[in-house]
């Protein structure tokens, strides 16, 4: 018996367990019940019903019609051939498809029409949607012309970024204390500029107006001075050679006049923020793969035009093959397996059918994809954990799969015996592995009074995300009590706590968010639980190896055993990476806090500096019309109604809670590091010990090799005492002495000089005294005596030796010579080159001097004298006029300056 109960799907009776209305409908009912149930709901969710159907023909007949392949056409045409092969082997009829009418036509309320499938419209704006949430007087407030009611209004992208301003609600006027707030489902660039200039109704500003220089164009439109790069794509972290990944806008908080004046109070302000959310793995392989999609189809477009063609059928073919095919032609199998047969084919159904619902599913994203991914300004897609922080990485796949919310939440891998589903399989299939994303906040404040957001949703998730950011913003939004949203800042408070709190919502009961702080402490504890065992484990290691030395007869096979374990560090280096990635990934999120923490700082202010006026003056108001002290203390008997001072209050309260929540991860990380360190210190005393260890085994060594010697030494001894005796004992017994020799006499030469052989080897072989080394220095300094003596007699009566110190006389002799005459001749040489030089600039200072005597017309004038004239060169040292002491290095003469008649 299952645990879980049945829901959605399921074969069995579910009626008060229904998950999706339009699923449930279409998927779990039989066609005769269809009709009952339809009419026993409410309208509401008759209209739900009936848009649901409606989106899913209109989504087939663009897939049918499409020209071009997607992944979502590629899997409608795997199922219709799976639906053929079903039907024709279980013998019934293959029935197209039609959309039915029997609860559209007669129930489809008015101005919803059915059956009309434009071939014009924008695949992708004409089927985004962005909520619409008004308020006015500090109460929610019904937006006239819009389907559903608040806070779930809605219109398309293609309404808001429309110029009719019936179909616009950007462009009809704000009334007087409303605050009015949209939702863009994308960080896409081009559509807030678009939603600016809509809001402003102006023209959308062309991307090199807003980098032009003010003195080198017209004045700025309001949506230009919006959007000037200091407070938008300058803001931008891309450069056109990143990955896509690495896109991101800084995080960024400040107030914008849109005015050529300065203002003191802008009204402006915009904000980018990064937090913290999640995905599955799914949806996040299914993006990269569109995105990989996205970058070979604009590879292909670079090319030259030449092979255009070529390439385009290229890329047609890879587009094909990327997607790969669930539909696979059936295998002819023997006659009489029909049974086979019908269920190979009706697997082969189900697989295609969940294919094609994944693919419906991604197919507003992929297109979203397409189309602006790479425009000009881009789309920016949304960022893995890792992703956020490596964003020069080419993939991430590997880290993103390492993640600890990835491991917490993955099937365990276990053996099940049996053709039946275990418990744990049961459990196992509900199990979707999810990982951490970090997705951008881009909000904007204009005039006071309205709002317009930019954050992305999960992949694929066209129905009802409860997890979404936006859907627990609507609950607080239809939950908010009378006065709680008093201006737009209020709102813009709402939006940024929410995002800040995403993992941290301890109310929030949606079972598909991935509980992070849990997982993230269950994670460390796991790795603390290890540590304390490793720990254990080596002290045991390290006594039974400390035991087993003190047994006789060496190591033991347990102790060799003991010792590798100690030696191993792999357990412990496993443990240390696991808590590695935790710290790396918990870094990444406080680092992400802390840029929550600046932003939510310049928020507060700007909030503050906007707010606090108004607050001073409504307490001025309430003081004039109080009526008694009390209503100072009270409040005026209207205070029920938003004021500024309620703002400046929820103002306090957000960056408190978010010292909360960085106060837990921080906590969290230190228990991690404490872990790290503890895993560090054990392997520190493996490598103690493993010195330990080997200092151990060198003393064993040394006492083997001791040993060892031992034995060689017993060994000389032996051959020392029978090596003379037993060639004495073959001497006699060969008969080579004489015969006569009695044993007597044998034995009275045989143990007298094996003796003395003995004794001598013994002495030379055995002894380390000094006298033994005094006899070794006493031969070696007798053989030196006597060569050296011998050597220089015969050169001192040969008189090579007096020969030789001639020689080397006669060598230091010439090599003075030869100094004396090279230094000689470069000497002359300066000299010649000085006399040239002094020669040269004598000439010019004589012409210079009769220059100067010719311009001024004033002949005998006394005029400076050349340092080089003939009475300046005079040298007291007697080496001629001009010349240069080469020694000193420098010119010698007489007088240094002197004058002269010109």
């Amino acid at each position: 018996m299952s645990r879980h109960p049945s829901t959605c799907l399921s074969n069995k009776p579910h009626d008060g367990r229904v998950s999706d209305i339009t699923i449930h409908f279409n998927g779990c009912l039989r066609v005769s019940k269809q009709k009952r149930f339809f009419d026993s709901l409410a309208p509401e969710s008759q209209q739900r019903i009936l848009r649901d159907n409606d989106k899913t023909a209109e989504l087939r007949h663009r897939l049918e019609t499409a020209q071009c392949d997607s992944t979502a056409a590629t899997r409608l045409r795997d199922f219709k051939q799976a639906m053929s092969q079903w039907c024709a082997s279980t013998g019934r009829p293959h029935v197209s498809y039609t959309p039915s009418s029997a609860f559209s036509d007669s129930r489809r309320p008015s101005g919803m029409a059915a059956g009309g499938y434009p071939g014009s419209e924008d695949l992708v704006n004409d089927h985004i949607k962005v909520p619409v949430v008004y308020f006015k007087d500090g109460s929610p407030h019904q937006v006239a012309g819009l389907p559903n009611s608040f806070p779930n209004q809605k219109v398309t992208v293609s309404d808001l970024l429309s110029e009719d301003e019936k179909r616009n609600p950007l462009l009809q006027p704000c009334e007087e204390n409303t605050v009015r707030y949209f939702h863009l489902p994308a960080n896409n660039m081009i559509w807030v500029e678009e939603a600016m200039a809509r809001y402003y109704r102006e023209k959308r500003p062309d991307p090199d107006d807003l980098f032009m220089n003010s003195k080198l164009r017209r004045s700025r439109t309001k949506t230009e001075m919006l959007l000037r790069p200091e407070y938008w794509q300058g803001q931008q972290n891309y450069d056109g050679d990143d990955e896509v990944h690495a896109r991101h806008m800084r995080p960024f908080c400040d107030a914008i006049s849109v005015t050529p004046s300065p203002e003191t109070r802008p009204k402006n302000l915009a904000l980018f923020m990064p937090y913290l959310h999640w995905e599955t793995d799914r949806g996040r392989v299914q993006s990269a793969e569109a995105i990989k999609e996205v970058e070979k189809q604009k590879l292909l477009r670079t090319m030259s035009e030449v092979v255009n063609q070529a390439q385009h059928q290229l890329a047609h073919t890879q587009t094909n093959d990327t997607t790969a095919p669930v539909w696979v032609a059936p295998q002819p199998s023997d006659p009489g397996d029909e049974k086979a047969d019908r269920r190979r084919a009706l697997g082969q159904l189900l697989r295609t059918a969940a294919a094609l619902l994944e693919a419906m599913d991604f197919h507003t994203e992929e297109q979203l994809m397409f189309k602006y991914l790479h425009a000009q300004p881009p789309l920016h897609p949304r960022r893995t954990l890792d992703q956020s922080y490596y964003g020069a990485l080419k993939s991430t796949r590997a880290r993103d799969r390492d993640q600890v919310v990835y491991r917490g939440t993955m099937p365990e891998p276990h053996q099940c015996v049996g053709m039946d589903a275990c418990e744990q399989c049961n459990d196992d299939i509900r199990k979707v592995p999810r990982i951490v994303m970090v997705d951008q906040l881009w909000l904007w404040i204009l005039d006071e009074n309205t709002i317009i957001t930019s954050f992305p949703r999960r992949w694929g998730k066209n129905r009802p995300d409860p997890s979404a950011v936006h859907k627990a913003l609507r609950l607080r939004f239809k939950y908010a009590s009378q006065g709680q949203i008093s201006s737009a800042y209020d709102v813009a408070l709402m939006i940024v706590d929410e995002c800040s709190r995403v993992f941290f919502d301890r109310a929030s009961n949606d079972s598909r968010k991935p509980n992070l702080i849990d997982l993230f402490t269950g994670a460390v504890r796991d790795l603390s639980y290890k540590q304390t065992a490793a720990f254990d484990q080596f002290l045991i290691k390290t006594h039974l190896a400390s035991r087993g030395r003190g047994r006789e007869g060496g190591l033991t096979n347990d102790a060799f055993s003991t010792h590798n374990m100690l030696l191993n560090i792999n357990p412990e280096g496993n443990l240390l990476k696991e808590v590695k990635d935790i710290v790396d990934e918990m870094h990444i999120m406080i680092r992400i806090k802390e840029q929550q923490q600046a932003v939510m700082e310049s928020l507060v202010k700007h909030i503050r500096r906007a707010a606090s006026p108004l607050a001073r003056a409504e307490k001025t108001r309430i003081a004039s019309q109080a009526s008694t002290p009390w209503d100072l203390v009270l409040g005026a008997p209207d205070s029920a109604s938003p004021t500024p001072h309620q703002t400046l209050l929820r103002v306090d309260n957000l960056l408190p809670d978010l010292a909360t929540r960085l106060s837990e991860l921080r906590n969290l990380l230190q228990t991690a590091q404490n872990t790290s360190a503890a895993l560090k210190d054990i392997l520190t005393l493996k490598q103690q010990q493993a010195s330990v260890i080997e200092a151990r085994t060198a003393v064993t060594q040394a006492s083997l090799t001791l040993r060892q010697g031992q034995s060689i030494m017993i060994f000389t001894t032996v051959t020392i005492i029978f090596l003379p005796l037993s060639f004495f004992v073959g001497l006699f017994g060969m008969g080579a002495l004489p015969a006569d020799l009695s044993f007597t006499a044998e034995l009275t030469l045989m143990f007298p000089i094996s003796a003395g052989i003995i004794l001598v080897s013994l002495v030379f072989a055995f002894s380390q005294t000094v006298f033994d080394n005094s006899l070794v220095a006493l031969v070696g300094s007798a053989v030196s005596l006597v060569w050296n003596t011998a050597a220089t007699w015969v050169l001192v009566q040969t008189g090579l030796y007096a020969a030789g110190r001639r020689a080397g006389r006669r060598a230091r002799g010439l090599r003075e010579r030869e100094g004396r005459v090279v230094g000689g001749m470069k000497g002359e040489a300066m000299r010649r080159e000085l006399r040239r030089e002094v020669e040269a600039e004598r000439g010019r200072a004589r012409e210079v001097a009769l220059q100067m005597a010719v311009r001024r017309g004033e002949g005998g004038r006394m005029v400076p004298a050349s340092p080089y004239s003939s009475v300046a060169l005079a040298s007291p040292f007697g080496m001629g006029k001009g010349e240069v002491d080469v020694e000193l290095g420098e010119r010698t003469g007489g007088e240094r300056t002197g004058r002269r008649l010109v």
